[in-house]
């Protein structure tokens, strides 16, 4: 038999997925799998008392509901929102981190945290009704949250403080510039959880633009401001929000008209706040330092031109080892890779130089260049501070792995070209000796892996799972590569053939493209990135062709700004 639509769309009464496990870490000693009815867990490296790879019950639902019913906090129905909080009461670099054994649950009425080892809740906080944009520390227990467009925070003991009250056509603690840059929120808390940065959009001065709801009973018409191309665009700062003197500073950026102020950072220490600076040409990016307490500008750590776009993703990361250096992310030499620069530039004397990616940049003080060649970091999952390594994910076109950087010797743990097609993503433990490591290839939908980084090799499969279309019918799939017009670049294709295909007929082709940027139809992923429909329409007897065009991404900048 063929899969139907029902069985191949996310929805559909009998969609077929492929098994799933979810988990999380516990410190450095144990990943904990959450459930529907109990958390387990596996001793990675190993517990007081207790030999690596062992397993363990950390609660079970009945428990749970038991200690919630006990303060009338509500109830849950699984443990898939569960989140292991690991904040460090005691840390030496280069040591186990040992953290509490606490989950974080909530019941829609309340948030609440358990000691899964003494079976006891020993906190919670209300849930506020209606609110928007939820930002909890697990460091300080404040919830920042937004209501009709202003921002709130509610302390640890339950205290509700309204940070702003702004009027319609302002908008305050939400992600703004239409999600570009990398943002995708507007509230970042510092290190300790005492201080909150936040966006205030002033869009009164966009024009309004109708949208029709659908989803009520009845279509209601709800307006939103849209600038649309060449018109007034809205305007932006960022304001910081002390949580202990209840009083709210605004950076000194000067006039916002017609820039974008992007991956917002703290310094460790929260006496600086960090972000990057974009021109509405969107040509220069700039990397600025603002005194956290004053708002006042201290200075240009590095700037980067091109002629056709600079794109700034990612936020700053500091060194946890190192409070004065942190890695900076730039496609200057035309892939995307990690750079060294030292926090303290802003005072030293800076240069201008030509980049290979066509471009110019100016940097402030020594940098170091980490990861180079022909392929991107795609994610940075944290760090090894005893070994001083990043450990990081790594993408070019169809291939990617995770791997690690020495920071003092540069010294990488493998080359890329060791990389099989497959999609990666990684989730590392506190101190970065182990990884949940999960990913797919062409033929294997789901493959979770418990992997050391010493070495990237599996020391435990916790998930192989298997084709949820077995004993179907299914079409198949051939992956190669077409020359561009320009006659050198080479394109990824998919091409889906019916089952059953005969090379005698002719067949009815399907062309999708998407062209992004920021889009990869073709993958090495499941399937190699086909969708259901693809499959499904294969089966009426189509040839499904997909072809990844110049403008594209993981192929790197030049391919992707062509």
């Amino acid at each position: 038999k063929k899969p139907t639509l029902e069985d191949l769309l996310p929805g559909g009464e009998t969609y077929r997925i492929a098994e799933n496990k979810w988990y999380q870490w516990y410190g450095d000693a144990a990943c904990l799998e959450l459930g529907i009815d109990s958390i387990k867990g596996i001793w990675a490296v190993n517990g007081v008392g207790a030999k690596a790879g062992e397993n363990f019950t950390v609660i079970t639902l009945k428990e749970a509901n038991k200690l919630l019913a006990e303060k009338e906090l509500g109830k849950l129905r699984n443990f898939y929102s569960a989140k292991t909080i690991n904040t460090p009461h005691s840390a030496v670099i280069g040591i186990l981190l040992q953290v509490d054994p606490l989950l974080l649950l909530n019941t829609g009425k309340y948030r609440v945290l358990i000691d899964w080892k003494k079976k006891e809740l020993i906190w919670n906080q209300p849930c506020p009704a209606q609110a928007a944009n939820e930002d909890w520390n697990e460091v300080s227990r404040h919830l920042a949250y937004t209501l009709n467009n202003n921002l709130y925070v509610m302390t640890n003991d339950g205290q509700t403080r309204q940070v702003t009250t702004e009027a319609e056509g302002i908008v305050c603690g939400q992600s703004v510039h239409r999600n570009e840059f990398g943002i995708n929120k507007g509230t970042y808390w510092s290190p300790q959880g005492n201080l909150l940065a936040f966006y205030r959009m002033d869009e009164s001065m966009v024009t309004q633009y109708p949208l029709v709801d659908i989803t009520a009973r009845i279509g209601e018409l709800n307006n939103v401001r849209y600038p649309m191309a060449g018109m007034t665009s809205h305007k932006v700062t960022v304001g910081i929000y002390n949580t202990e003197t209840q009083k709210t500073v605004y950076l000194n950026t000067g006039d916002p008209t017609d820039r974008y102020f992007t991956n917002i950072s703290w310094s460790p220490d929260e006496k600086s706040l960090y972000l990057i600076e974009v021109n509405r040409d969107q040509n220069h990016a700039k990397l600025c330092r603002y005194n956290a307490e004053t708002g006042e500008p201290m200075g240009v750590l590095y700037e980067e031109m091109h002629p056709k776009y600079v794109e700034p993703q990612n936020a700053i990361i500091f060194l946890p080892w190192d409070p004065t250096k942190f890695i900076y992310q730039s496609q200057r030499d035309g892939y995307n890779h990690l750079y060294l620069f030292d926090a303290d530039a802003a005072n030293m004397k800076g240069e201008t130089y030509n980049s290979a990616n066509g471009g110019t940049y100016f940097q402030a003080g020594k940098v170091k260049q980490l990861t180079k060649g022909n392929w991107l970091v795609s994610d940075v999952l944290g760090f090894n501070t005893k070994r001083k390594e990043i450990i990081f994910t790594a993408v070019e076109g169809l291939r990617s792995g995770h791997f690690a950087v020495n920071v003092s010797n540069g010294k990488i743990s493998q080359p890329f070209e060791n990389c099989k097609e497959s999609e990666h993503s990684g989730m590392l433990n506190a101190s970065g000796t182990y990884l949940i490591d999960r990913y797919s290839t062409k033929d294997q939908p789901r493959i979770i892996n418990l992997v050391d980084t010493k070495n990237f090799k599996e020391t435990a499969n916790l998930l192989t799972a298997e084709s949820p279309y077995e004993g179907y019918q299914m079409p198949s799939i051939e992956t190669g590569t077409i020359k561009a017009a320009d006659g050198t670049t080479d394109l990824h294709y998919r091409l889906m053939k019916p089952a059953n295909f005969d090379p005698a007929k002719k067949y009815p082709v399907i062309v999708y493209v998407y062209g992004g940027p920021h889009a990869q139809c073709v993958t090495g992923g499941w399937q190699n990135g086909a969708r259901g429909w693809d499959t499904y329409m294969a089966g009426k007897g189509y040839i499904m062709f997909t072809i990844d065009n110049r403008g594209s991404s993981n192929r790197g900048l030049a391919f992707e700004n062509a």
